[in-house]
This record gives C-alpha cells, sequence and structure tokens, in this order.
C-alpha cells in the first residue's frame, strides 16, 4: 500500500516537471504561432478599383469582330507595346481592357483601316508578378502575386510565405527595391529597413507608416538573431 502511494507521488512530480519544462522550452514557437495567426488578418493589399490593367509580358488576343485577319495574339514587350494588325504599334500597357478597346478603335479609325471597328480585348496569359523572399521565413524562393493585386503589405506577403522561423529577426527586416524609368531602364536600387514585428504589433508611433508596401520585383531579406 505504501509502495503505491510513493509511486502515484512521483508519478504526479514527473508530470508537473514536464509541464513545468514545456513551458520554459517551447516560448519561442508560442508566439511565433500567435503572430502568424495575427499576419493571416492583415488586410493590406492593394487593388485597382477601375480594374485590371495591361503589363508588360502579358499575352493578349485583339478580336477585330467580322474580320478574322485582323484578329492576332500578341505579347506586350518590356516597352509595354503591342503591333496590332495593319497598323503601327502602340502602347497598351497601364490600360484597362476596356481603355485598350478604344485605343484601338481609335486607331483603326484614325489610320482608315476601318471606318467603325467593334474590338474586344482578352489577356489569355498574365505576366508573372513575382516577389522574392530569402531568410529566415519558412518558404524561402518566389512568391507570385494574384495578376489583380497591385501591391501588398509586408506582413501580408511574409504570412503567405509561412511566417517567420522562430529565429528571425522581425524588427530588421530588409527590403530591395528597383526602380525603373518609363522606358523600362533600371534607375536606381534602395534597400529598406522595415520592423516588421511593430507593424504586426502596432507599435508604432502614430506618425509612422502604418503599412509598408510590397511591390513585384521586390526582395525582402530576413536575417536570423543572434541570441
Amino acid at each position: 500500500m505504501l509502495k503505491s502511494w510513493v509511486d502515484f507521488d512521483m508519478l504526479k512530480l514527473f508530470f508537473l516537471l514536464f509541464f513545468a519544462s514545456s513551458l520554459s522550452v517551447f516560448p519561442l514557437l508560442r508566439t511565433n504561432l500567435c503572430g502568424q495567426t495575427k499576419y493571416t488578418t492583415d488586410p493590406s493589399i492593394q487593388k485597382d478599383p477601375t480594374g485590371y490593367k495591361l503589363r508588360s509580358g502579358d499575352t493578349i488576343r485583339i478580336v477585330v469582330q467580322g474580320e478574322s485577319e485582323a484578329t492576332i495574339t500578341a505579347v506586350i514587350n518590356n516597352f509595354g507595346m503591342v503591333k496590332p494588325a495593319y497598323i503601327r504599334e502602340i502602347k497598351l500597357s497601364g490600360l484597362s481592357m476596356v481603355q485598350a478597346e478604344s485605343v484601338l478603335v481609335n486607331q483603326y479609325i484614325q489610320q482608315e483601316i476601318y471606318s467603325k471597328p467593334a474590338i474586344k480585348v482578352f489577356v489569355t496569359k498574365y505576366t508573372e508578378q513575382v516577389v522574392f523572399l530569402a531568410g529566415s521565413v519558412v518558404k524561402k524562393g518566389p512568391y507570385i502575386f494574384p495578376a489583380e493585386v497591385q501591391a501588398m503589405g509586408i506582413v501580408e506577403v511574409i504570412a503567405r510565405a509561412g511566417g517567420f522561423t522562430d529565429i528571425a529577426k522581425k524588427n530588421n527586416v530588409y527590403v530591395t527595391r528597383t526602380y525603373y524609368d518609363n522606358s523600362g531602364k533600371a534607375t536606381n536600387t534602395k534597400t529598406y529597413e522595415v520592423n516588421v514585428e511593430a507593424l504586426n504589433k502596432g507599435t508604432l508611433s502614430s506618425d509612422s507608416p502604418q503599412r509598408f508596401w510590397i511591390y513585384p520585383g521586390d526582395r525582402i531579406q530576413v536575417p536570423e538573431r543572434l541570441f
């Protein structure tokens, strides 16, 4: 009887010690999981309210109704230009489908190819808008933006990459961005240091931007903590 009582007390002691050790060993894991849950609720996604805008690299189909020979499929080049049938090259990048149709109609009329053309523009393949992630994130490598998204908050991007690892230095995340002129030539490259931890917790001062926008082509580097 005494032996059973001693065994029971030893069993209780074992479970108490195990529970206490789990609290001290896994605090980073618990904090990280809670943080990732909060990331997924971040609403910072920019979409153009007027609809999708054509981009360089998009494959489009230009349909001139009733004129099968004028109907073409083409890729918008790096300068945003495309060559429709029978008329000179024109710029369509940055335009919605409706705006592109209007430009094409006007060009066909001005160049005296058709008097009242009915034209439709369709995107058959969207160009990939890629952001690159490296360092202490769960899913390294490229992340492809949805076609209709113009920009996304850094908190949301990292969440979609699986979140931070346990050893990520969340308050010193580096974003490298290359700027281009209207001809598509790179003109400047800047690296920004972002306190993602403060953005996520909402602890930045009121006069600081409450979101840091990530654009296609950006490169995100998350360093590791030293301890």
